[in-house]
């Protein structure tokens, strides 16, 4: 027992302090440095996975070695593995319907322009840069396409198709940016960890840009109207006043394998890390991962950054 529980601690360290501030500083290694190469000569997959190995591995040593420090210090002393550590992914399943949707079914795979992003990962995987836009054959690609390059050599080292390496990816943004999210709540005192409250509150943070959405439609509703057709003007009925028409839809691209779920995981461990800071918690990761969040999510949805 006291090994497997030693076992279950090391993992759960690996995750929180190791792979997943790993996943944010190898994204923004990755596209700054392969942004660099294609500058310099055409890059094909080869230099791309060689490009991967070097930005996931140094960044991994670095991450490895502080955690080993802090063992040494006996920071982690005080941490005991408890089966209430599992308590925070109970609200989360509500999401597992949608996720088993998505890995099963090809078209919803490509539904939010997963054919177009498709388009680059092609070029990436069998051609060289500079790639084309996948609008106009001959033309200069006029669309982020650096996150696409990071899904394609993960596709090519794994073997696996491209579609299935987006969802892959996807979910592990979705599982970073709701873990930054955790932290961010148990630094600034809003919730405790190991409860399920903490696991109900990262779900609405993270939904929160909607959250009111269809209770806002049930209200119309309820009030005599006709339900509406929900295309165009009338997706304004799931929105707050106010708010942005593409909100409505947030969700659901977050669940799709779109460059946005990694965006959002950047700015959650730049929101976490200013968290931490306000409670007077900083260092050189903190600093690390402020540059490395803004790098990410620009190599994946600029508008984030």
């Amino acid at each position: 027992m006291i090994k497997l529980d030693a076992g279950l601690r090391l993992i759960a360290i690996l995750i929180v302090d190791v792979l997943n501030p790993l996943f944010v500083i190898s994204l923004a290694l990755f596209a700054s440095l392969g942004y660099i190469f294609t500058l310099l000569m055409p890059v094909t997959i080869d230099v791309w996975q060689a490009v991967f190995w070097v930005c996931t591995v140094i960044p991994f040593i670095g991450l490895s070695a502080r955690v080993y420090a802090k063992r040494k210090q006996g920071a982690y002393a005080k941490s005991r593995t408890s089966w209430r550590m599992l308590l925070p992914f109970i609200p989360l399943l509500v999401l597992a319907h949608s996720l088993i949707v998505e890995f099963s079914n090809p078209y919803m795979q490509v539904r939010v322009h997963g054919d177009l992003y498709s388009g680059y990962m092609q070029q990436l995987l069998y051609g060289a840069t500079p790639i084309e836009s996948y609008y106009a054959a001959g033309y200069p690609a006029n669309h982020y396409w650096l996150y696409h390059a990071y899904v394609a050599t993960v596709a090519k080292i794994a073997s696996w198709p491209l579609l299935y390496a987006s969802e892959i990816v996807n979910f592990i943004a979705l599982f970073s940016g709701l873990l930054w999210i955790a932290q961010t709540l148990v630094a600034l005192k809003l919730a405790k960890p190991r409860t399920v409250y903490l696991g109900l509150l990262v779900l609405f943070v993270y939904c929160s840009v909607n959250s009111a959405g269809m209770l806002n439609l049930l209200a119309h509703l309820a009030s005599g109207a006709d339900m509406p057709n929900l295309a165009g003007p009338a997706l304004r009925l799931l929105l707050l006043e106010g708010a942005d028409i593409r909100l409505h839809s947030m969700l659901g691209k977050i669940l799709n394998a779109s460059s946005i779920t990694a965006a959002i995981a950047a700015f959650c461990a730049v929101l976490c890390v200013c968290a931490k800071m306000i409670k007077g918690s900083f260092g050189l990761l903190s600093l690390v991962l402020i540059s490395a969040g803004g790098l990410a999510s620009l190599a994946a949805q600029p508008a984030i950054a």
